[in-house]
């Protein structure tokens, strides 16, 4: 009989999801099977169901727990920065954002993908408890801002995460509408072009300027 402990258990359902998180970041969402992650992942397919009862189920959980991630990790700077006025804030929020978008794309693709797709097939009691530990990383993270800036009040600072995302989220819905399929469309639409980074960017600076002021 072959009974895993936790850690076991724990180091197998990691394994699936990196290994799910990697094809994503080379594949099409719609193109990535559970057969394909359990072949690369040198498991059973059985095995994957065992962790996961869909495929939405590995990239909700991608979603949930690498927010969480980036969050705390935003925790972390946010402690280091000591900052203590709405300009150093802003400007650390708009560098923040960068680090998500050239760092952490796949959130935002997942993120694209959470309403329209995932929550279809994803367990929605898996998926509720992970909004809560991710509510709760969130709420600490709203909670140390207005520490430092007491301006900014804990229900603002909550919303300026979330707008962010929306932004980045939005402007990936939106980008490549010169191509279909990932090929180019024949006729010129250059004004079509958008550059997710710099957009996302800017966008979230005039937001921020309303938000904060300069």
């Amino acid at each position: 009989m072959n009974i895993k402990t936790a850690d076991e258990k724990q180091r197998k359902q990691a394994l699936i999801a990196e290994t799910a998180l990697k094809m994503f970041e080379e594949n099409d969402f719609y193109d990535i099977s559970i057969n394909a992650i359990a072949q690369r992942s040198n498991v059973a397919k059985g095995t994957v169901f065992n962790y996961f009862k869909t495929k939405e189920n590995i990239f909700m959980h991608l979603l949930l727990v690498g927010y969480q991630e980036f969050f705390l990790q935003t925790i972390n700077q946010l402690i280091q920065a000591k900052l203590t006025t709405i300009p150093e804030l802003k400007s650390f929020l708009l560098s923040n954002t960068r680090d998500l978008i050239e760092n952490h794309l796949t959130l935002i693709k997942l993120n694209a993908l959470r309403g329209p797709v995932l929550e279809g097939k994803a367990s929605r009691e898996e998926t509720i408890e992970g909004r809560k530990k991710l509510y709760e990383v969130h709420e600490q993270l709203a909670e140390l801002i207005n520490s430092l800036c007491p301006s900014v009040d804990v229900k603002t600072a909550n919303k300026i995460f979330i707008i962010q995302s929306s932004i980045a989220s939005g402007l990936i819905n939106l980008s490549n509408l010169d191509s279909f399929n990932q090929e180019p469309i024949p006729v010129n639409m250059d004004d079509f072009q958008i550059s997710i980074l710099n957009d996302s960017v800017e966008t979230f600076d005039f937001y921020l300027t309303g938000l904060l002021g300069k």
